[in-house]
C-alpha cells in the first residue's frame, strides 16, 4: 500500500509515517515487520473502538485515525500498540476507501502480509 505526503491524504500519510518512525509501529516499507490482514468484522470493530472510542472528542471536520489499521491483526485490540490522531474527515474516509481497494485489487485476504510505503 502506498500513501504520499503530497498526495490526496497528506494528514493520513503523515500520521502513518510518524507512527512507523517515531512510535516504531509495524508495517514500514523496506522492513520485515509486516501488517497482517484481518477480515473478521467483529474484531475490526473492537480494534477501532479500542483506538478511537466514541467518547473521544472530535474537533469539527476531524475524525479519529488509527494505525495500525483496524483491519489488521496488529490493530489496537488484537495487536496492542497503536497510534491515533485526529485528521481531516475527508482524508480519513477516502484513505480508508483506498485501503479497501488495495485489499480488493491485490487480493489481500485473511492473514496475508503487507507493508505501507509513505512517499
Amino acid at each position: 500500500m502506498v500513501y504520499a505526503r503530497n498526495g490526496e491524504y497528506p494528514e493520513l500519510a503523515q500520521h502513518i509515517q510518524d507512527a512507523q518512525t517515531t512510535d516504531n509501529l509495524p508495517g514500514k516499507h523496506g522492513t520485515t515487520r509486516y501488517l497482517t490482514r484481518l477480515t473478521n468484522q467483529t474484531k475490526i470493530t473492537e480494534n477501532r473502538n479500542t483506538s478511537c472510542p466514541s467518547s473521544l472528542p472530535r474537533p469539527t471536520g476531524k475524525q479519529c485515525d488509527e494505525y495500525p489499521f483496524a483491519s489488521t491483526w496488529q490493530g489496537a485490540k488484537t495487536g496492542g500498540s497503536y497510534s491515533r490522531r485526529m485528521i481531516d474527515a475527508r482524508q480519513n474516509r477516502s484513505g480508508g476507501q483506498a485501503l479497501a481497494l488495495f485489499y480488493l485489487y491485490n487480493r489481500i485476504i485473511e492473514k496475508d502480509r503487507f507493508l505501507v510505503w509513505i512517499k
